[in-house]
C-alpha cells in the first residue's frame, strides 16, 4: 500500500478515536478546561491583591513632563548634584563639594567617590545628562562637572537640586529604580518604582491635575497618600491619619497693577491690605515675599494687621468718586476671595470676583498662590526690566539696585543685609499684599503607615 494511503487510513483512524472520546467525555473536558480557567485567574487576583498590598500608592497634584519633575517627587529613585537645607542654603548631595571663579560666572562641581547608576556602572561626570538656559556645561573629567554662567548669580548652586539620571536612561542612584513610566500628551500619569532590598515595599506614584481629583482618589482607595490644602471632607474618616503643617514655601498672595490709575497710589494699596481680616485664613499670617524659614528672612517688617479704622482714613483721602475693584481668583482661592470681598465693601471698595484658570496677561488685582524659591533671589517678580515676570509692573529704583547686588554678590552676610532692604522697602511700598502661609495637610490611610514608613523619604 503506498506511503500516503497508509498515513492517511492512521490520521483517520485517530480521528475516530480522538472524536469518539470527546463526545463520550465532553462534560469532563469541559469542567477541566473551567476549573483550570478559575483558577488561573484566582491565582491572577490574589497575585495582584498580594502586589498590591505591598505597594505604597502615592498621590501628587500637579502637571509634570518628564524634564520638569521635582526633584522630590523623584527623591527614591535618584539624588540632585546639590540639594537645600531647611534654611535654604545649598549642601552637597551627589557633590562631594563646589569652588565659584573670582567673577561668579564659573562654577565647578567635585563628585563624590565611589558613586553607581542602577545598572552597577560608576557614576561618570560625562554620563550626567543637565540643560540649563544659557548656562554652558563640560565635563573636565569623570569627576568634574563645569558650569559657566553668562553673569554672576550666588544662587545658581541651588539650579543644581534637579534629579540626575544617566545619560539616555532612568538609572539613577537612589535605594529605588524606576521600571515604568506612564506618559499621555507628553505629561506623567504614573511611575512605578521598586527596590533591591526586599524588606521595603514597592512604590506607586500618581498625578492629578487638580487638588479634587487628588481627593477622589484617595477617597476610593486609588491612592494610600497624597499632601492636599483642604482636608475638611476627610478630617472624619476613621481610616485615615491627617497631619496638619504650614507650607513656608507657598504665600497666597494679592497682586496689585501698580500701572492702574486706582491702585497707582500706595495709600490704595496699604488701605486694601489693613482692611482685611485675615483671621479665617486657612493658614499661618504672612509678612513679607520670603519664607520665614530662609536665612534671609526679615521679622521685622511692616505689617498689615486688620485694621479697619487705619483703612478707612486711607481711603477717606482719595478724591476718587468711583471706588471699584476687579479680584480676579486663582482655582482653590475662591472662599478666600469671598472673605477679601466682604471686607473691602466694608471699606467702600466695591469688588467683582473674576474666576481665572491661569494668571491673565492683564488683571487689576490677582488672588493667586506664589511659589517660593529657596533662594531669596527674586529679582524676576519685581525688578522693572522683566516684564514677561513682573506681573504687578512695579517699577521702583531703590528695589531694582538691591536686588541687583543680592544676586551677584558671594558674601552671605552681606546678601542678608541686601534683602533685609528689599523686604523692608517693598512691603512699606505694598505692590502686593501677603496674606498667608497656607497650611498643607498629608492624608494617610493608617493600614498603610508601617509600610510607608519603610520608606527612606
Amino acid at each position: 500500500m503506498p506511503p500516503r494511503k497508509v498515513l492517511f487510513r492512521r490520521m483517520r483512524f485517530w480521528w475516530h478515536i480522538l472524536t469518539a472520546y470527546s463526545n463520550r467525555y465532553k462534560l469532563w473536558f469541559l469542567a477541566i478546561t473551567l476549573i483550570i480557567s478559575l483558577s488561573f485567574l484566582t491565582i491572577n487576583k490574589l497575585w495582584y491583591k498580594i502586589s498590591k498590598n505591598n505597594t505604597v500608592s502615592i498621590g501628587y497634584v500637579g502637571v509634570y513632563s518628564l524634564e520638569s519633575l521635582p526633584t522630590d517627587v523623584l527623591s527614591l529613585a535618584t539624588q540632585s548634584l546639590i540639594s537645600k537645607d531647611k534654611e535654604g542654603n545649598p549642601t552637597p548631595s551627589l557633590a562631594s563639594y563646589w569652588t565659584v571663579s573670582e567673577d561668579g560666572k564659573t562654577y565647578v562641581v567635585f563628585l563624590k567617590d565611589n558613586l553607581k547608576w542602577h545598572d552597577s556602572t560608576v557614576v561618570d561626570a560625562k554620563d550626567i545628562s543637565i540643560a540649563i538656559k544659557a548656562v554652558k556645561i563640560a565635563a573636565l573629567n569623570n569627576k568634574t562637572l563645569e558650569f559657566k554662567l553668562p553673569n554672576p548669580i550666588a544662587s545658581f548652586p541651588l539650579v543644581l537640586d534637579k534629579p540626575v539620571f544617566k545619560t539616555k536612561t532612568f538609572y539613577g542612584t537612589g535605594i529605588f529604580r524606576i521600571v515604568g513610566i506612564d506618559e499621555k500628551d507628553g505629561m506623567v500619569k504614573r511611575i512605578n518604582l521598586i527596590s533591591k532590598e526586599k524588606n521595603l515595599p514597592a512604590v506607586e506614584i500618581k498625578f492629578y491635575q487638580t487638588e479634587t481629583q487628588a481627593i477622589d482618589a484617595l477617597k476610593i482607595g486609588e491612592i494610600k497618600i497624597a499632601q492636599v490644602a483642604n482636608a475638611q471632607n476627610l478630617q472624619g474618616w476613621p481610616n485615615l491619619d491627617v497631619k496638619k503643617s504650614v507650607d513656608n514655601s507657598e504665600i497666597v498672595t494679592l497682586f496689585y497693577n501698580t500701572s492702574d490709575p486706582f491702585l497707582s497710589s500706595k495709600d490704595v494699596r496699604q488701605a486694601l491690605g489693613f482692611s482685611i481680616n485675615r483671621s479665617d485664613f486657612d493658614g499661618q499670617a504672612a509678612t513679607g515675599p520670603i519664607s520665614p524659614g530662609s536665612w534671609a528672612y526679615n521679622d521685622s517688617l511692616k505689617r498689615y494687621d486688620y485694621n479697619l479704622a487705619k483703612a478707612k482714613s486711607l481711603i477717606s483721602k482719595l478724591e476718587v468718586k468711583s471706588q471699584r475693584v476687579i479680584l480676579s481668583v486663582s482655582p482653590g482661592l475662591e472662599t478666600v476671595a469671598q472673605n477679601i470681598k466682604k471686607d473691602w465693601e466694608v471699606i467702600g471698595v466695591e469688588t467683582i470676583l473674576k474666576l481665572e484658570k491661569t494668571v491673565p496677561q492683564d488683571f487689576q488685582i490677582l488672588l493667586a498662590v506664589d511659589k517660593l524659591s529657596p533662594d531669596p533671589d527674586q529679582y524676576a517678580l519685581w525688578h522693572s526690566t522683566q516684564e514677561a515676570t513682573n506681573i504687578t509692573k512695579y517699577k521702583n529704583v531703590k528695589i531694582d539696585k538691591l536686588l541687583e547686588d543680592a544676586r551677584t554678590i558671594k558674601d552671605q552676610q552681606k546678601r542678608k543685609e541686601y534683602y533685609f532692604d528689599f523686604q523692608r522697602f517693598l512691603t512699606e511700598d505694598a505692590p502686593a499684599t501677603f496674606l498667608y502661609h497656607p497650611y498643607r495637610y498629608k492624608i494617610t490611610y493608617k493600614n498603610i503607615d508601617q509600610l510607608y514608613k519603610k520608606l527612606p523619604m
